[in-house]
């Protein structure tokens, strides 16, 4: 036979004959030993070693131990070659692992084993055989000095142990040896007649030896032909092998018994050794059902698990023989986790307490005493429970130790204690917080606990007065009346209740209410008693007041009344009593000198029907709160007349118990007074606006005159060239015209939203874009004697504010730059990023640290003193003649920025120039979309077939514009000259998309007409045109859902968007 050449790196399974070749063509790939290029060398030299060699060998190798065994070791195998190659040792002898795995443990360990002869029951053939082996397990290391595997040379001593047997058999027959056995024997011929049996036998037995000897052996034991023990009889007979049987069998008397049958094959038939084994397996059931209920029992532990654990004498090296499966139950983690890896166990602990644990442990081992400790530990899922350890080391026969404990769930009991724990505490929170001195004894009357006002009260320290200790606390002449009924309460159970003096922390005795009830327990004793102690000295002294006479008591309520009454009848404040219903029980004259309502007139009547229908439902509400029994401070609202005028009153009411007690103070002419202020502040306001405007006129008119000097002169030349016929530079006269009329519309909007009343809904505002739009506006206002430079960060954040106040404030603050340089000089306009930190904040109340963005108008006019400074900010302040101020420019610009929720701040030096610093809050968002950015008509802006806009425009040449955009675009446009022509229309049954309307329009205005044309079309869509900034027309400012407005002049484009978004929204 040639061999095949190994391949590259396999060199040490060259040679070795039918293995050597089986290893190198072997599939690895399913083995734990893995591909045999990884083979460690020191693996490769024992296989060398063993391929090499006509001995039945084999090597065990990993942790796994994966089989390997050369040519002489087949037979051995049977019928498990060649399946064994490659697998775990204990799958290939798994019916001999429990007799091998101690020896193999040794051989791991480090050291050599030897056996001699071991019988073991193999099933290499498919079938149970007694075999005897000699053989030993030799450690092989690795290459870094540990056992890596083992490696055993065998030899098969099975027909020379049944040699020998068989001859030990027949030497003691010889020698009549076996009569002195205390073992059966029985020896069979071929025909399996029994030819001899020893006296042990016959003991067994029972019968005579005629019954027994010459007679077939399935004649004396009926049956037994049957029987497993017949079935081994036969197959030793026939195999000529040895075989054990353990066989319980009944006799035809009707005993029975246990007995270890050996069967060895002898040259006259059949040798028979048995023994009876009752007693023993009776002993191992009863061990087997013992233990079996202990592990019932452990198993089923509530709340716990059971546990043992092997371990050295000195602690190391732990590992658990045994663990219940309440540690699944516990712990949410399988037993055989920890069984595997007692590290496990301990990584559940919590790790603060791992080191105490420990301590506890090595303490415990090194003085074999138990230990009971309690640790937290957390679950696989999070959850952390408690657990108690009580456990016990033993010191086992070969001096290692073995650690017997249980292990309990201990949540429970220690939720109860912390809830004792919180309860106590809440007792005690409780008893400390109440008025009166709490105290508790037991069944028997000694004192043991007082709260702390007890303490407050006497003065006394902890413990003082406990037992019988407070006796010196008692009044002399009070003392053996408070013991007696208190040892008569002891004796009867009844409760305790009596008044005595008690001696204060001032030394002075206080009368005090003592009470006690008794706490009894299912059966009716009593198990503890509660009481407290409450200062009644007030009480006391009262009732000794109201001992006086009855004519003292009657004079002083009679005196109180008289005073009662004549506030009652003097006052002119009205003064009611009423019932929460709001019927009105009781009323004093002032109602009738006030609101001209007489007692008759008022009285039954309810409240409610005299309050302004605005004012009903705060009414209600504050009527609710007094129910509730809240007081009522300063309510104000208005009731009526008997003339049918309403007067403002502002209430203090009390409740009681079923009545509300109430008082009204007439403060209409402070009303009236408030809005006479307010209106004249939002006048003078807007005087200060006017000012303003007033002294931007200059520069506007000039403005003005530059732009129509442009428009006029372009449509003159294109008028003039379209009369030539010369049209090729039309667009050149009509872009400049565009340009100019759009700058004009610029100027104009600006004047108007800086006129405005009503202030603006804030945006998100770039305020270096706002600041340089001002330039010319600027320059116009200051003049030429004053150089202006506008400086504005990169990067700077937007603020969210109202664009058009902020004009207004910069524009404001220009113009008092200017009054202050009548001589010329320099304003700068800077903007920045800044932040105001807390110090700063705390040092300008109201203002809030944070990002801002900061607009600085800094000038070198005259500047202010302190005391200026200090009151610039002021409503009406101002340091300009008479008729040249309001005295609501800085004003108006501080609210605006606190509106904003900024700040705003004065740096000045009197002859070097003042700084005002707005700071606006940073903003976050975007800003919004300009509406006006339109780059011309699109496909986009055209109508969808039908629809419809009606065009109400007073300006002919407006309307006829608006109307031919949308014809161009595609509507079907309906026009009307006035309100009411309009309103014909509408009221038809013409088809209507939308109405845009002129708001000026002569008679019915144009929000006169959208809402009665809404009465008939109640979703009809409407958008509004105007040249003006404000209109009184829309109230508020607010416009109803579905109408918008736009202002004169418009692009054609804008219109046309603005259009085509409201009929498709």
């Amino acid at each position: 036979m040639v061999e095949s050449v190994p391949p590259p790196g396999l060199g040490f399974l060259s040679g070795g004959g039918q293995m050597g070749a089986r290893m190198r063509a072997h599939d690895w790939s399913a083995s734990p030993l893995g591909s045999p290029e990884t083979w460690p060398q020191c693996l490769r030299s024992a296989l060398s070693l063993m391929l090499g060699s006509r001995f039945p060998m084999f090597v065990a190798w990993g942790p796994e131990l994966g089989f390997l065994y050369n040519d002489a070791y087949v037979e051995i195998l049977g019928r498990k070659h060649p399946a064994s190659l490659g697998r775990r040792f204990q799958d290939v002898w798994s019916e001999i692992w429990e007799d091998l795995l101690p020896l193999v443990d040794v051989a791991m360990a480090g050291e050599a084993t030897w056996a001699e002869n071991l019988p073991l029951t193999m099933h290499r053939n498919g079938f149970a055989e007694q075999t005897y082996f000699t053989f030993s397990y030799s450690p092989v290391r690795d290459d870094a000095g540990a056992v890596g595997g083992m490696f055993c040379a065998c030899t098969e001593t099975t027909g020379k142990v049944l040699a020998d047997e068989a001859l030990r058999a027949s030497e003691a027959r010889a020698s009549g040896v076996l009569e002195g056995m205390g073992e059966g024997f029985l020896l069979l011929d071929r025909d399996f007649r029994i030819l001899q049996m020893n006296a042990e036998g016959f003991r067994l037995e029972d019968r005579p030896a005629s019954e027994i000897l010459g007679r077939s052996h399935w004649e004396v034991y009926p049956g037994s032909e049957h029987m497993p023990i017949g079935t081994m009889y036969l197959r030793a007979m026939r195999e000529r092998i040895p075989l054990t049987l353990e066989h319980r069998y009944v006799w035809p008397d009707g005993h029975a018994a246990w007995l270890e049958v050996r069967a060895y094959p002898a040259p006259d038939g059949l040798a028979l050794f048995y023994r009876d084994v009752t007693e023993r397996r009776e002993r191992e059931e009863a061990l087997r059902e013992a233990e079996a209920r202990l592990r019932g029992l452990a198993d089923n532990l509530p709340g716990g698990m059971v546990y043992q654990i092997g371990m050295p004498r000195d602690g190391s090296s732990r590992r658990f023989l045994y663990v219940s499966r309440g540690f699944e139950r516990m712990t949410g983690i399988p037993a055989e986790a920890v069984l595997a890896d007692p590290r496990v166990a301990y990584e559940l602990i919590l790790p603060e307490y791992r080191e105490s644990l420990g301590a506890a442990e090595q303490a415990a081992i090194r003085d074999l005493t138990p230990f009971d400790f309690e640790a937290p530990f957390r679950r696989p899922d999070g959850e952390v429970r408690w657990s108690r350890i009580i456990s016990a080391p033993r010191v086992l026969a070969d001096g290692s130790l073995a650690w017997d404990g249980i292990q309990l769930d201990d949540t429970g009991r220690k939720r109860v204690e912390e809830r004792l724990r919180e309860s106590e505490a809440k007792f005690q929170a409780i008893a400390d917080s109440i008025d009166q001195m709490v105290w508790s004894t037991r069944p028997d009357g000694y004192h043991d606990y007082f709260n702390q006002r007890w303490h407050d009260f006497t003065g006394v320290p902890a413990g003082s007065t406990d037992g019988a200790g407070w006796n010196g606390m008692f009044h002399p002449d009070d003392r053996e009346r408070a013991w007696s009924t208190w040892r008569h309460c002891l004796a009867s159970g009844e409760a305790y209740r009596i008044e005595y003096r008690l001696r204060h922390r001032t030394g002075q005795y206080r009368w005090v209410l003592g009470r006690a009830q008794p706490v009894r327990d299912e059966a009716g004793r009593i198990t503890r008693w509660f009481g407290t102690c409450t200062d009644i000295q007030d009480l006391v002294e009262a009732r000794e007041v109201l001992a006086r006479s009855r004519e003292e008591l009657e004079r002083l309520v009679a005196e109180r009344t008289a005073d009662r009454d004549r506030m009652w009848r003097l006052s002119t404040d009205v003064m009611l009593v009423a019932r929460y219903d709001a019927t009105i029980e009781a009323v004093n004259p002032a109602w009738t000198t006030l609101l001209g309502w007489n007692e008759r007139e008022l009285i039954g009547r309810a409240f409610m029907d005299l309050v302004h229908p605005d004012d009903l439902a705060p009414t209600l509400a504050e009527v609710g709160k007094l129910q509730e029994g809240l007081t009522t401070l300063r309510f104000e609202n208005r009731y009526r007349r008997k003339d049918g005028r309403y007067c403002w009153l502002s209430w203090t009411a009390v409740p009681a118990e079923a009545l509300i007690h109430a008082v009204g103070r007439d403060i209409t002419a402070e009303k009236e007074a408030a809005q006479t202020l307010a209106e004249t502040e939002e006048a003078l306001r807007q005087a200060q606006k006017m000012e303003a405007v007033g002294q931007l006129t200059g520069g506007i008119a000039h403005d003005f005159n530059n732009l129509l000097t442009g428009i006029v002169g372009s449509l003159d030349l294109m008028q003039t060239r379209i009369a030539q016929g010369r049209t090729d530079a039309i667009e050149k006269y009509a872009k400049a015209a565009m340009s100019s009329a759009n700058r004009a519309a610029a100027l104009t909007h600006r004047l108007l939203a800086f006129a405005r009343r009503q202030p603006l809904d804030p945006k998100p505002v770039d305020a270096n874009t706002l600041v340089t739009s001002l330039e010319d506006l600027l320059r116009r206002t200051i003049g030429e004697a004053i150089s202006l430079e506008i400086v504005t960060a990169g990067g700077l954040w937007l603020t969210l504010c109202d664009p058009h106040q902020l004009e207004s404030a910069i524009l404001n603050l220009a113009i008092n730059a200017r009054d202050a340089m009548p001589d010329g000089g320099k304003l700068t306009i800077e903007t920045c990023n800044t932040h105001l930190d807390r110090a700063y904040a705390k040092l300008h109340p109201g203002v809030a640290p944070g990002q801002y963005v900061c607009i600085c108008v800094t000038d070198t006019g005259s500047g202010m003193p302190p005391d200026v400074i200090v009151r610039a900010f002021d409503p009406f302040f101002t340091t300009k003649p008479i008729g040249q101020g309001t005295g609501l420019g800085l004003s108006m610009i501080y609210g605006f920025a606190r509106q904003s929720e900024g700040h705003a701040k004065i740096y000045s030096e009197v002859g070097r120039g003042t700084t005002v610093k707005v700071y606006l809050p940073r903003h976050r968002g975007e800003l919004a979309a300009d509406e006006d950015a339109v780059t011309g008509l699109t496909e986009a802006h055209r109508a969808e077939a039908g629809e419809t806009v009606l065009v109400v425009e007073d300006e002919p040449v407006v309307r006829d514009l608006i109307v031919e955009v949308l014809n161009d675009l595609g509507y079907r446009a309906l026009e009307a000259q006035d309100g009411l022509s309009g309103l014909r229309v509408l009221q038809s049954r013409e088809r209507i998309d939308l109405l845009v309307t002129d708001v000026g329009l002569p008679g019915l205005n144009g929000r006169q007409l959208a809402d009665q044309a809404r009465e008939g079309r109640p979703d009809l869509k409407v958008l509004f045109i105007t040249g003006y900034a404000e209109n009184a027309m829309f109230g508020n400012g607010h416009l109803d859902p579905g109408m918008q407005m736009i202002t004169k002049p418009f692009p054609v484009e804008a219109l046309a968007t603005r259009i085509r978004a409201m009929i498709e929204g």
